[in-house]
């Protein structure tokens, strides 16, 4: 008997010790997949909170330069001079080197927006020189139209960031509603600041 009962007792260790082996390896498979998902889920995390809050600043930017270019191609509409000129081809240059950069970490609704906005800037700056599609007596029709695209751009750029609301004004815009000089700047017959700039005809909202 006991030396049947010796090969049974034996092959019943092996077996335990096989599952047991067996339990250890799924185990450690199981906590190393828990591991790399968490480090996958927390590096993703980090490139999400690398790109949102990089892309506050090359939106910035990008704005920025692209009412630089606006202007200095208002301003070189009127003075015909090498140095509005010169003012306006390093503001093209310097727009389209963000504009590329846009490209890279947008969302898809603020690349249409950004790619309607440039190439709007790009046929005003080609007006200058005749070169346009539009052709220069449409100069200001299609500054009206870029300043157009800005705020669609603005709106996409707010929906991508998880902003609420639209920032575009609807009808015309009195900074003074509600208070004594509302009538007044209501009636007022001068162009609003910045009318130059967008081809804003007067009696219209101020462009924010």
């Amino acid at each position: 008997m006991t030396v049947l009962a010796s090969p049974i007792a034996a092959g019943s260790s092996y077996t335990t010790a096989v599952f047991g082996l067996v339990g250890v390896l799924i185990g450690a498979f199981i906590a190393g997949a828990a591991s790399l998902w968490v480090a996958k889920q927390a590096r993703e995390a980090a490139e999400r909170a690398w790109i949102r809050d990089n892309r506050r600043e090359i939106y910035d930017r990008f704005l920025t330069r692209a009412q630089t270019l606006l202007i200095a191609c208002e301003e070189a509409r009127e003075s015909e001079t090498k140095e509005a000129k010169a003012s306006v081809e390093t503001a093209h240059t310097k727009f389209f080197e963000v504009y590329g950069v846009v490209l890279t970490v947008a969302d898809r609704a603020v690349v249409d927006a950004a790619r309607v906005y440039a190439y709007r800037l790009w046929e005003l700056k080609e007006s200058l020189d005749s070169m346009s599609v539009m052709g220069p007596e449409n100069f200001n029709t299609v500054a009206q139209l870029i300043r157009n695209a800005r705020h669609d751009l603005i709106d996409a750029m707010r929906a991508e960031l998880g902003l609420a609301g639209s920032a575009r004004l609807e009808g015309k815009y009195n900074p003074f509603a509600g208070t004594a000089l509302e009538k007044k700047y209501a009636a007022g017959s001068r162009p609003r600041p910045g009318a130059k700039a967008v081809g804003l005809p007067v009696f219209t909202q101020w462009p924010e």
